[in-house]
């Protein structure tokens, strides 16, 4: 649908223009607000409204890098459609370098939709109140969600992008946009595996408004890589490119492969952790994942492949809980050629 212009908080962009701003989502106890930075991009011709997303983990930055550099190059001129770029989504979690926000510890990425404020569940309702306004204005304006996510400061992952199944043109349109991310490993995630793993995930509530998206990770160990970066930045370009919005072809860099299914690793004694597999890496079942270890070398627990596959992720950290994630092995999706 065209509009004369796209309002985000103080951004307000119309045909052709760059607007830099931000939305509030709360205050903290001393008054100051807690915003949201955003940027809108309107090409001069109409065309789709991508939201592009990095940070609702806090410590994910290989997003915030390819959304840089995606706004660096970006000219509206040239732009068919309007890109809105959220490099931060949850900034108090980015302030504090952690996964979610310390004002209540809640994961933002379990806990779409969100609650307005009269009906705020927890005694501290920051993150239900932030991913309430962040899936309004996505749900009010976008045509597909790009959600860019990475391994953290803990661990490392493969060059992935996983859609969600759904009403058939969401998944077609949601498959679509992953595949031509260029991204290594094509993830079809399956409803049993995302209500196990990820209830009030943002794929789930896009399935429910329609609006074809696709989750993007690469890299993490809390780090800038540019090699990671660059990947992911690659992987923005691509999406716009498949959606016509900007020239040129999508660029597949290497050979696809297709799960739909993720088998969590995670120790049941806590150690020295030593990972034998590295993201990307196909296995067999029963392959050697992780070795655990006590502080004097004596070997405690081996992690072994469930399945046969490709590594998803693998922890980088050097040690382990018990319990804690330390990484993913994909099972090949049977209904791909591979």
């Amino acid at each position: 649908m065209a509009r004369d212009a796209i309002a985000i908080g103080s951004a307000k962009a119309g045909r052709g223009e760059v607007a830099y701003g931000a939305f509030k989502v709360g205050e903290l106890n001393d008054s100051s607000p807690v915003e949201v930075p955003v940027c809108i991009v309107r090409g001069a011709r109409p065309g789709p409204v991508v939201w592009i997303q990095n940070a609702i983990h806090g410590d994910e930055y290989v997003g915030l890098g390819g959304i840089q550099w995606l706004l660096r190059d970006l000219r509206p001129e040239r732009l068919t459609g309007t890109v809105i770029a959220v490099p931060v989504a949850n900034p108090l979690a980015f302030r504090a370098r952690w996964r979610s926000a310390p004002q209540d510890g809640m994961d933002a990425n379990r806990s779409y939709p969100g609650k307005p404020l009269e009906k705020a569940m927890h005694l501290t309702a920051h993150t239900e109140l932030l991913v309430h306004e962040l899936f309004r204005y996505m749900t009010e304006y976008a045509d597909a969600v790009v959600d860019c996510h990475d391994g953290s400061t803990a661990c490392a992952m493969s060059p992935y992008a996983a859609y969600y199944e759904g009403p058939a043109e969401f998944q077609k349109k949601s498959r679509a946009l992953a595949i031509a991310s260029g991204m290594t490993v094509i993830w079809r995630t399956i409803g049993g595996f995302v209500d196990e793993k990820f209830p009030g995930s943002l794929k789930v509530y896009l399935a429910k408004k329609e609006i074809p998206g696709v989750t993007l990770e690469m890299g993490g160990r809390g780090q800038l890589d540019r090699g990671d970066v660059s990947r992911m930045h690659l992987a923005l370009v691509n999406t716009l490119r498949h959606l016509g919005m900007i020239e040129g072809e999508v660029e597949i860099l290497e050979p696809q492969v297709f799960i739909n299914k993720g088998n969590w690793m995670r120790p049941a004694t806590g150690g020295v952790f030593w990972p034998e597999v590295q993201p990307a890496q196909r296995v067999k079942e029963g392959d050697l994942f992780a070795v655990v270890t006590d502080v004097f070398g004596r070997e405690k627990e081996r992690l072994i492949c469930p399945a046969g596959g490709v590594i998803v992720g693998v922890r980088v950290s050097g040690t382990a809980h018990s319990g804690e994630y330390c990484g993913n092995v994909g099972e090949l999706d049977p209904d791909e050629t591979h």
